[in-house]
């Protein structure tokens, strides 16, 4: 199941976005009145807000089939959709006083027509990653502000996410559902999305390609590249696990690393046109950001200064690269066990109720395969781990009680001229 997520350009994508609408809301889910969409307009939903500057409208494709669509306004003239429902002028007032007590401009955003087809309904991945690209798109609009008005059966659901209640539900006969009025500071909603820009590295794709978002969703086995396939995009993992590996001329397969959260790969297709060296595998479920050769130089022409920090992360994944090689040629099967474990726990997660505990959805069979050690060794090791308290784990995830310990003595030293 590989999902593509786009912003809905063309005539055709347009007509699908507003197709999947009329299907999930009026045919599946009984809702909105049977006329909402005009002889002109028939089986669409459509309405003003999709035809004012500002607007942008997420498409999921599965293999060419749309699956599920999302909008997302910025403010202009006629308001925003949920102002239709809601009277939200005593919200205005207190936005308007927090931007300038912070100092910053005030951009309020609103997202909304969130349709899924019933087939993916459940399928949170597929949710997670619809709510992430309207964040990022929401992020390229400067918002400070999110307005929106949510089915009260998903109130919950948006309430994690930062946003408030601000006034009673109430039915919309035209829409067919109890309707809740939301609010939130856009700064809720991207940490809920992306957790600290800065921290996690995501900042300069954030900031440095707002005219172009793409995103990939695949299942865990699925194959995003192959060896030898055209190179044309860079990537950036946003959640999840994907191995790299390559093959010889005898179908021997070795594997080159392991990557995970706010890593880039395929990064030698921004600079080159040679075909791709290696072979890219979901090792679980995987949301990818994609970054096209185009948008990349464009944003390195506009934005100069970005070079530096680009080429900064050039140089640490360099040394993690010359590390990670020293670890697997000279240290014994624990210290790469343990060196593997140690990478996982700095890419997961902490719990936010027990800041010391993370969790990684990552079991004993990739550590295996990325430590390029025997499952049964691996194993070893977890009991061990988990005998002194330091961590649980499954066949799919380990939980971690504590940083993974390396032994200095065990540990190849690596000298890098700088």
């Amino acid at each position: 199941m590989s999902i593509k997520l786009i912003i809905a350009r063309t005539a055709k994508e347009l007509d699908d976005v507003f197709r999947l609408r009329y299907e999930v809301y009026v045919l599946d889910k009984g809702r909105f009145s049977l006329d909402a969409a005009s002889n002109e307009n028939k089986f669409r939903i459509v309405d003003r807000f999709d035809t004012i500057p500002d607007v942008a409208n997420i498409i999921a494709y599965e293999n060419g089939v749309p699956v599920a669509c999302m909008r997302v306004n910025r403010d202009s003239e006629i308001g925003l959709p949920a102002e239709v429902h809601f009277d939200f002028s005593s919200c205005r007032e207190r936005i308007k006083q927090e931007c300038e007590e912070r100092q910053i401009n005030q951009v309020i955003v609103s997202g909304g027509m969130l349709a899924i087809k019933e087939k993916w309904r459940n399928q949170r991945n597929i949710i997670h990653a619809m709510f992430k690209t309207a964040i990022n798109i929401m992020h390229g609009l400067g918002a400070s502000h999110l307005i929106t008005s949510v089915s009260e059966v998903t109130q919950s659901l948006y309430g994690r996410m930062g946003l408030e209640v601000v006034g009673e539900s109430k039915w919309c006969e035209s829409i067919g559902d109890n309707l809740v009025p939301m609010v939130a500071s856009f700064d809720k909603i991207i940490k809920w999305g992306f957790g600290d820009l800065n921290k996690e590295g995501y900042s300069i794709w954030l900031d440095g390609l707002n005219d172009y978002y793409e995103r990939i969703v695949l299942s865990a086995g699925e194959v995003l590249f192959y060896q030898g396939d055209i190179a044309e995009n860079a990537y950036v993992i946003e959640d999840g696990w994907l191995s790299v590996s390559r093959t010889d001329k005898n179908d021997n397969e070795l594997i080159l690393s392991n990557l995970s959260k706010g890593e880039l790969f395929g990064e030698l297709a921004l600079f080159d046109q040679k075909p791709r060296s290696a072979t890219a595998t979901a090792l679980t479920n995987v949301e990818i950001n994609v970054i096209p050769k185009k948008s990349f130089l464009t944003m390195i022409k506009n934005n100069p200064e970005k070079m530096g920090t680009l080429l900064s992360y050039f140089s640490k994944r360099l040394r993690d690269m010359d590390e990670q090689a020293m670890m697997h040629v000279f240290a014994p099967q624990t210290a790469r066990i343990q060196f593997e474990l140690k990478k996982i726990w700095q890419s997961a997660p902490p719990d936010r109720k027990l800041p010391d505990t993370r969790t990684a959805k990552v079991g004993p069979k990739q550590i295996a395969s990325s430590a390029h050690v025997h499952i049964e060794d691996v194993m070893l090791n977890l009991e061990q781990e988990k005998t002194e308290g330091n961590l649980e784990y499954s066949q799919k995830t380990i939980r971690f009680f504590k940083s993974p310990i390396i032994s200095s003595e065990n540990t190849p030293q690596l000298h890098i001229d700088s």
